[in-house]
């Protein structure tokens, strides 16, 4: 390999990355994992369902690339850029409603309901292992997870354009197994931004010993999700039209 192709090669697959940390970050998909992740206060755990909300997501990525390959084309009806986007704000608005009610209910229920809500011993991962208990059986474990995957791939309802924009460059200049690598770089820049978010999420609350607070933080986080899914409906609704 020479040093020009190498160059450019590295340059491709910097470039993969970076549209997949960017991806990750947009302020739907901080929102939706703020509101998934937001009832457990750990930095661990919240990780895990950044994680899990990612896979789904970079799923549903992927088979629009698969798309894209199977079609020969990079371009798609321009309606579905407001679908997807619809589509996203509306799961959007259900989750941070969730998140924002859960919030204000264990508000009104006050402390000695606080203890069983928010610091919850019986947090699964998947397989259904619990941290620090050892008990790695019960019905809710791998669903739970799944739900979240789920969550993430309805994220993506909308082609990625800008990944399948540069997977249709590098197939011309380096074929199909560089197309891969990059989406493969791509697909875990956003898991790895996404588990970030998610951790960071539940750091953040977990500083807060006080549950009280902790709930109306969760109430209010809620309610900005809420309030920036109507922001989406109202610009994409107009496309619709």
């Amino acid at each position: 390999m020479s040093p020009e192709i190498g160059a450019g090669l590295t340059g491709a697959l910097a470039t993969a990355a970076l549209l997949g940390v960017t991806h990750a970050v947009e302020p739907d998909h901080v929102a939706g994992i703020t509101s998934l992740t937001g009832r457990y206060a750990d930095a661990r755990l919240s990780a895990l369902v950044g994680a899990c909300f990612s896979l789904g997501h970079v799923a549903l990525v992927v088979g629009w690339l698969g798309v894209a390959v199977l079609v020969g084309r990079t371009a798609f009806p321009a309606v579905l850029e407001p679908l997807g986007t619809v589509g996203a704000a509306l799961l959007l608005g259900a989750v941070g409603a969730g998140m924002g009610v859960g919030g204000l209910r264990r508000l009104a229920r006050g402390h000695a309901r606080g203890h069983a809500d928010d610091a919850d011993p019986h947090v699964h991962l998947p397989l259904g292992d619990r941290i620090g208990l050892g008990d790695a059986d019960h019905a809710h474990g791998v669903g739970t997870y799944l739900r979240t995957g789920l969550v993430g791939a309805l994220f993506t309802l909308s082609p990625p354009l800008s990944m399948m924009a540069l997977s249709s460059a590098l197939f011309g200049e380096y074929g199909g197994r560089t197309v891969g690598l990059a989406v493969l770089v791509y697909a875990v820049a956003i898991t790895a931004t996404m588990g970030l978010v998610g951790a960071g999420v539940g750091a953040t609350l977990g500083q807060f010993e006080d549950r009280r607070l902790r709930s109306g933080l969760r109430a209010v986080a809620g309610g900005l999700a809420v309030a920036l899914a109507g922001v989406m409906l109202a610009g994409a609704l107009p496309a619709l039209v």
